[in-house]
C-alpha cells in the first residue's frame, strides 16, 4: 500500500527515531532538559534537548551552563521555537539547520545490481577506514554501536571498488539514515541512490515501512538526492552554540 505525505511520520516522530538509533551511553536529567554523559563527538549526539512536553524558562538554561558549560543546545524548528528565543535572547549563535526528510519505504526500488551493496554488522574494517579518512572517527560513530538491533552497515560498491558506506538502524517502523559516505572520486555517479536502494531494500527487509534522515539545509545537492528518491522535507532542527 502507498503511503501519503499525510500518512508519513512527523518530526517528532522523526527526531525520537533518530535520537533512539544514535544514542548516548546515558542521559542526565536537569531541569526540563536531558543531558548527553559524551562530552565529545556529533553536535546529535551531545546536545541538550528538551524532553517531550517540557518547558525551559532563562533559569533553566543557566542551570544547564552551570552544571555543563559550553553546552550545545538543539532545538525543533516550531515545537520548541519558545527555547529558540530564549538561546537567542541569550547570545547563542544559531548553527547548521538540519532537514528532517522522511519518505515510505515503497516509493524507493527494490532492485539493486549485485554486490553493489553490503549489508552487515559489525563494521568491515573497510567501512571503519572509510569513516576514518572523511570525518567519522571512532568517537563520533561509537552511537553506531550503542543503537540497538535491528542495524546494519551497508558497504556500497561501484566498478568492483568502494564507492561509499552508510548506517541505518530502525525504530517505531522508521529506517533511519547515519554517517552516509560518497567517495569524492565517485560523485555524480549515482552513488548515493544505489545507498537509499540499499537502505530501503535492507529496511523492508527487518520491518520498516518508512526510510528518514536528517541533513543538513545547506547541502542542496544531498536534499535533492534525497527528495528524487520520494522524501519530503518534514521539520527543522537547529543547533544553538555558546558564543
Amino acid at each position: 500500500m502507498s503511503e501519503g505525505v499525510a500518512d508519513l511520520p512527523d518530526d517528532a516522530r522523526i527526531m525520537a527515531a533518530i535520537r533512539a538509533t544514535w544514542p548516548p551511553s546515558r542521559l542526565e536529567r536537569l531541569g526540563p532538559f536531558d543531558l548527553p554523559a559524551e562530552r565529545t563527538g556529533t553536535r546529535r549526539a551531545i546536545s541538550a534537548r528538551l524532553r517531550p512536553g517540557a518547558v525551559a524558562g532563562m533559569d533553566a538554561i543557566e542551570a544547564v551552563e552551570a552544571a555543563r558549560p559550553g553546552t550545545i543546545f538543539g532545538t525543533r524548528d516550531g515545537a520548541e521555537d519558545a527555547l529558540a528565543e530564549l538561546l537567542a535572547a541569550r547570545d547563542y549563535a544559531a548553527s547548521g539547520l538540519s532537514d528532517l526528510m522522511a519518505g515510505p519505504l515503497d516509493a524507493i526500488p527494490g532492485e539493486v545490481p549485485s554486490v553493489s551493496g553490503v549489508p552487515h554488522w559489525p563494521p568491515l574494517a573497510i567501512c571503519d577506514a572509510l569513516w576514518d579518512a572523511y570525518g567519522n572517527p571512532a568517537d563520533r560513530r561509537a552511537p553506531a554501536h550503542r543503537a540497538p538491533s535491528p542495524k546494519a552497515a551497508i558497504l556500497l560498491r561501484l566498478d568492483d571498488r568502494a564507492a561509499g558506506a552508510l548506517f541505518v538502524a530502525i525504530h517505531a517502523e522508521i529506517a533511519v539514515c547515519h554517517m552516509v559516505l560518497t567517495l569524492p572520486d565517485m560523485r555524480r555517479r549515482g552513488v548515493g541512490h544505489l545507498g537509499m536502494r540499499h537502505a530501503g531494500r535492507w529496511a523492508r527487509a527487518h520491518g520498516a515501512r518508512f526510510i528518514a534522515l536528517p541533513v543538513e539545509a545547506s547541502n542542496t545537492a544531498a536534499v535533492a538526492l534525497y527528495t528524487r528518491a520520494g522524501l519530503v522535507r518534514r521539520g527543522g532542527y537547529r543547533y544553538w552554540m555558546p558564543r
